[in-house]
């Protein structure tokens, strides 16, 4: 048997070229497509939620810089505070800027879960920017500081419409839920 196949005209096998990565397969391709707009879409959300958040920021900046700075009246730094208040407003709650008195002072406690600003702080906050000094305003308004820490809080704290509508749109769920 040996000699036979010796004598046949059989060439060596021939190996196909080897499978080159490029390029690609279109399922690459697509998944490549799919990965990149993921990573545009999640800059551009970070991006805006950097932006929402930079007002918030600088308010909280500015209360910071009140306290350590104080150089005015009590009823002077209320008022500050009242207009720092109403910066946030300007971007999440245009429509609370032009509230003053005790609307304002119950926009901004339904603004966040829990009711922040009563009694004194309250008060403060509604009559002080707008009434003469007083000799007796930490007996009336209560502490500046405390107002500060408050309102530093509240910016904290305080939930934008998108952020309340969700959380009725949960509730709401919750409710029919049960």
């Amino acid at each position: 048997m040996k000699p036979q196949a010796e004598s046949l005209p059989l060439y060596d096998i021939h190996l196909p070229d080897p499978v080159s990565a490029w390029p690609p397969a279109p399922g690459w391709w697509l998944l490549l497509a799919v990965v990149i707009i993921a990573v545009l879409v999640a800059a551009f959300w970070w991006r805006r939620q950097y932006q929402q958040q930079q007002r918030r920021r600088d308010c909280l900046q500015q209360l910071q810089h009140l306290r350590s700075h104080f150089d005015k009246t009590d009823a002077q730094a209320c008022a500050q505070i009242n207009e720092i208040l109403k910066l946030y407003c300007q971007q999440h709650f245009p429509a609370a800027i032009a509230l003053h008195g005790q609307a304002w002072i119950e926009f901004l406690n339904h603004s966040t879960k829990t009711p922040l600003f009563s009694n004194q702080s309250a008060r403060a906050l509604a009559e002080a920017p707008y009434a003469p000094d007083r000799a007796d305003w930490r007996q009336h308004y209560g502490d500046l500081n405390d107002l500060l820490a408050l309102a530093q809080r509240w910016l904290k704290s305080a939930q934008t419409p998108q952020t309340q509508l969700k959380a009725q749109q949960q509730q709401a769920t919750t409710t029919e839920a049960n």
